[in-house]
């Protein structure tokens, strides 16, 4: 019995001693504010990150850029019937992305994009000049360009770039020439 005495006695002495030199109960408190603190700040760093969208990725665009012009209504000369212009496509540029035209027997009429893709830019170069510039748009099925926006001239080589952000899609080359 004295042993179980003694053993309880050096128990009561060690828990008096540990709990007087680490100041009791307010570090208790103080080690609760600060798990709560700790707690508190995980849980908003979790909800902080779950918030977070990852940015878009975007998937590379499709597009094919098809060109349009009307050729200009022409006479025979052993009939003297006159034929009417037809509006139809350069198939030349769409696949081998260059194009010569003549500008004193056919007219711009419409450009054509077709496909699909996000964050696009439409760039016509007249030399070094920019002529038209449309950014930062998505395509989905097809855009149509008239000469309402712009016009290819006369003796002029003209460039045209489809991009997306900074990579560029399409990059086709127009010469205006007289043939006649």
């Amino acid at each position: 019995m004295k042993k179980v005495m003694m053993i309880l006695g050096v128990i009561l002495v060690a828990s008096f001693i540990l709990t007087s030199c680490g100041g009791g109960s307010n570090d208790k408190k103080e080690a609760t504010k600060t798990k709560d603190t700790l707690k508190t700040n995980i849980d908003t760093l979790k909800s902080n990150d779950a918030n977070k969208t990852e940015p878009e990725k975007i998937v590379p665009a499709n597009v094919s850029c098809k060109l349009y012009f009307l050729g200009d209504d022409f006479t025979d000369d052993e009939t003297g019937e006159i034929s009417k212009g037809t509006i139809s496509e350069r198939e030349d540029f769409r696949t081998k992305k260059a194009y010569t035209f003549c500008y004193d027997s056919e007219g711009f009429h419409h450009l054509t994009l077709i496909g699909t893709g996000k964050q696009m830019s439409f760039i016509i170069k007249a030399g070094n000049k920019l002529l038209f510039k449309k950014e930062n748009f998505d395509l989905v099925d097809k855009l149509t360009f008239t000469s309402k926006d712009f016009d290819f001239g006369m003796a002029e080589k003209y460039s045209i770039i489809i991009q997306q952000n900074e990579t560029i899609i399409f990059n086709g080359k127009i010469d205006s020439q007289g043939c006649m």
